[in-house]
């Protein structure tokens, strides 16, 4: 039994499923703040952190108004250091032309990336069009918003290469 845990924990700690981030040098995006879904009665939701070097972090199922969400961000992420052991929350972007594409594994074992993939509007506005997890594809019609925000809690993590 300590031998099969021990060889779980090693894998755990060596799932090298995600792509290597790639630093983001474009004007597509802006990338001083967060990126939040809105939802109905101006509450925000689902945050999303992007960073130049490529790496992301995305808060799943929050729902504020943005004056709390950014309490939020700055009271457990900012002010914080337990998010630095989330593997879930950490992934990679990309973006080419007006195309978005996000990575990051769920928690499930074996793990699998899921991937998100949109389209950029403007400089402060994204549409995610498509979700893939595994071998289930779904079409999506997540729509985030810019908000500027400083300081950005801390991109350097010990997952993502």
């Amino acid at each position: 039994m300590c031998v099969l845990f021990a060889q779980c924990n090693i894998l755990w700690e060596c799932d090298d499923v995600l792509p290597k981030a790639v630093p983001f040098t474009g004007n597509q995006l802006k990338i001083n703040g967060y990126y939040y879904e809105s939802i109905s009665n101006n509450k925000a939701f689902s945050p999303m952190i992007l960073y130049g070097n490529g790496v992301t972090i995305k808060i799943d199922d929050v729902a504020y108004n943005i004056e709390e969400m950014d309490e939020y961000i700055r009271k457990k992420y900012v002010n914080g250091s337990r998010y630095k052991k989330n593997k879930y929350i950490w992934g990679v972007f990309f973006v080419e032309d007006r195309s978005i594409r996000v990575h990051r594994l769920i928690e499930d074992y074996p793990h699998r990336e899921n991937i998100w993939e949109g389209i950029i509007l403007n400089d402060t506005t994204f549409q995610f069009t498509k979700y893939t997890s595994g071998n289930n594809v779904s079409e999506r019609n997540e729509i985030y918003h810019y908000r500027e925000f400083s300081p950005k809690p801390d991109s350097t993590n010990k997952y993502i290469k």
